[in-house]
């Protein structure tokens, strides 16, 4: 295992999902974060999760609200993990509670670029399009997050992506879109049909 933390990605409204919270909708018997975190859990030293506490308190996992209120965005969500002390290791790998076919082997793959490169972000690039939902945050960045929270550019990462040493990792085409994210019921049960068909 390397020395990296996990960040799980789990503060969003879930609108497009319905009534229920899209961290908590059932996959084939688990929910998606839970799925989320045995799939995050070997490749990390620790996994912190942002989010409603009151939702998710029984996971057994650190939890970071949202520093300004809830469902203030993902660039939120990073940043209030970075400036909670949960963050023990010189880097960070963020991942979305919607994504769970991400690969086993991506935070190790991630992380040996960015060392390799010096990088302060490896972004994980999927047929050509940045994935910032998997990516992997030197602990340094965190003054340049906190700018842009600052500056209430709250939806996005593609700013400091920009603005920041970013390093890209072309993941190999596979038949199943393994950063595919789950945010519809339709998107459910095309999950189901690969999981437990």
């Amino acid at each position: 295992m390397i020395n990296v933390n996990g960040l799980i990605l789990s503060a969003g409204e879930s609108r497009r999902m319905g009534p229920q919270n899209k961290a908590l909708a059932i996959l084939c018997g688990q929910t998606l974060v839970e799925r989320v975190m045995d799939r995050l859990a070997p490749q990390v030293g620790r996994i912190i999760i942002s989010g409603d506490r009151q939702l998710l308190g029984h996971l057994p996992y650190d939890i970071i609200e949202d520093e300004t209120g809830p469902h203030r965005g993902p660039l939120m969500g990073l940043h209030s993990v970075f400036q909670s002390s949960l963050v023990q290791s010189e880097h960070l790998m963020m991942v979305a509670c919607d994504g769970v076919f991400f690969p086993a082997n991506v935070v190790a793959k991630l992380h040996a670029l960015v060392l390799e490169n010096n990088a302060d972000i490896g972004c994980i690039r999927y047929r050509g399009f940045p994935q910032p939902m998997f990516s992997l945050w030197n602990k340094r960045t965190a003054p340049s997050v906190a700018c842009a929270v600052l500056e209430k550019r709250l939806g996005g990462f593609k700013l400091l992506l920009a603005s920041l040493r970013s390093v890209y990792l072309d993941w190999p085409e596979n038949s199943i879109n393994p950063f595919f994210n789950i945010n519809t019921p339709k998107d459910l049960r095309y999950a189901e049909t690969i999981l437990c068909p």
